[in-house]
């Protein structure tokens, strides 16, 4: 199971596919766990529910189909680590260092990147410089930043950050830690 967008951030519904076929048996309306309740207890020799992590095919599997085995679909746990790989990354970047040539090789000279902390062709700077383009095109085309928001799918904030940086460097920067309760009280 999974969700489907009738409207993208408006309406969304719920597709149910058979894994074994590949096929799907059943769109429904909403993503209610009620509405998923419903459609599963109409249904008692379901076995396995494979699903994402929403609370809503938590809840509505649970109660739909007690006896039902639930599992995560393939794509939902490569996407998840792969972004909290990518969060890592960024997080410890500093850290890494370029692999020091053989010693029979010469060594080429190495570009310190004072304006950016992400080589060129990395994959999160990239895409980090395509939505800022993006972004800024628009606004200079006359959109609003709520209408970009919607276009893109974004949050306004996201759109808001992306729009007070003159350039996609600026948001490559380290998030600053916070200080902690100890701190403070010294």
């Amino acid at each position: 199971m999974d969700e489907y967008a009738q409207r993208k951030g408006h309406t969304y519904g719920t597709v149910l596919v058979d894994v074994e076929t590949r096929r799907p048996v059943g769109l429904l309306p909403d993503r209610e766990a009620d509405t998923l309740a419903a459609w599963l207890a109409e249904r008692p020799g379901i076995e396995i529910v494979c699903r994402d992590r929403a609370p809503f095919f938590t809840e509505g599997a649970t109660r739909g189909a007690p006896q039902a085995l639930q599992v995560a679909d393939r794509w939902h746990l490569w996407h998840n680590l792969c972004e909290a790989a990518e969060k890592c990354v960024y997080q410890h970047r500093d850290c890494l260092r370029p692999v020091p040539a053989p010693a029979d090789q010469p060594q080429e000279k190495v570009e310190p990147a004072a304006s950016s902390p992400w080589p060129t062709g990395h994959r999160f700077a990239e895409r980090t410089r395509a939505k800022h383009a993006t972004i800024h095109a628009l606004l200079d085309a006359g959109h609003s930043k709520r209408s970009i928001a919607w276009q893109l799918g974004m949050t306004l904030n996201t759109i808001l950050r992306f729009s007070r940086a003159t350039a996609p460097e600026e948001l490559f920067h380290r998030p600053v830690a916070k200080p902690s309760d100890e701190t403070r009280s010294l």
